[in-house]
């Protein structure tokens, strides 16, 4: 379900594609994802481009992903699972290439946290928003929980993150997720232009960028990371009751 390709001389693209399911993740789908991030730090593109067509993702697969992740227990334990996971979503990855998301549709749970690790963020004016994790006794353990407050500040960080609401493309753009909202059907053509416009820069002066915005975001982001990881595994642990 994740597909690549080279659209443009120095720029890779990244495409989720199970349109069936909103491109809901499974456990196989995070690995293929975690892959193609390997592919493209090894791939020598100046700049990747992340989409999904119509939806970006629905974030996991539910239907699936409770079953998967007990098998995957009962053979390697679920931490290799999990390790999966946050590669795919770029939580403990310091990608060199310049990321740029494209969203269209829906864009919620994994997905959300994707865009989240992303560095420019082109939405369609119907997209959609959510970190839904609290609904279902969970947190959004991909690296939201600690990342979104640094970007949107603590307020509206925590309405999204509390509420598991669902938010538009201009109300993430005014909170500071979303870098632009074109017309629906756009993103993707506006993402590529984007791309191009960092794929000419002087690749060293971009590298230095991403490196010196990363170190300064990152300050106390491992104790954050550290800490949104125990109240994830108590969580999963008991099951994910929030009653328990």
């Amino acid at each position: 379900m994740i597909e690549t390709s080279r659209p443009l001389p120095g720029v890779i693209q990244v495409t989720l594609h199970r349109p069936e399911r909103r491109n809901a993740l499974t456990v196989a789908g995070f690995r293929e994802l975690a892959a193609a991030w390997h592919e493209v730090a090894g791939s020598g593109a100046r700049v990747c481009v992340v989409t999904g067509g119509a939806d970006f993702s629905s974030g996991a697969d539910l239907a699936s992903f409770a079953d998967d992740l007990r098998a995957a227990a009962g053979r390697e334990g679920g931490r290799e699972v999990w390790a999966a996971v946050h590669a795919a979503v770029l939580r403990d990855t310091d990608l060199a290439v310049p990321v740029v998301a494209a969203v269209e549709g829906f864009c919620m749970g994994a997905g959300m946290e994707l865009v989240g690790a992303t560095d420019v963020r082109i939405a369609g004016e119907s997209a959609v928003f959510a970190l839904p994790e609290v609904t279902h006794g969970f947190i959004a353990g991909g690296g939201s929980v600690a990342r979104l407050p640094r970007q949107i500040g603590y307020a509206a960080a925590m309405q999204v993150l509390l509420t598991g609401a669902r938010f538009s493309a201009v109300e993430m753009r005014d909170r500071g997720f979303v870098s632009e909202v074109v017309p629906d059907g756009t993103a993707l053509a506006r993402a590529l232009e984007v791309a191009g416009q960092i794929a000419a820069n002087d690749p060293r002066a971009v590298a230095a960028v991403k490196r010196v915005v990363a170190e300064t975001m990152r300050g106390s982001l491992a104790d954050a990371h550290a800490a949104e990881t125990r109240e994830f595994r108590a969580l999963t642990e008991r099951g994910g009751d929030p009653s328990a």
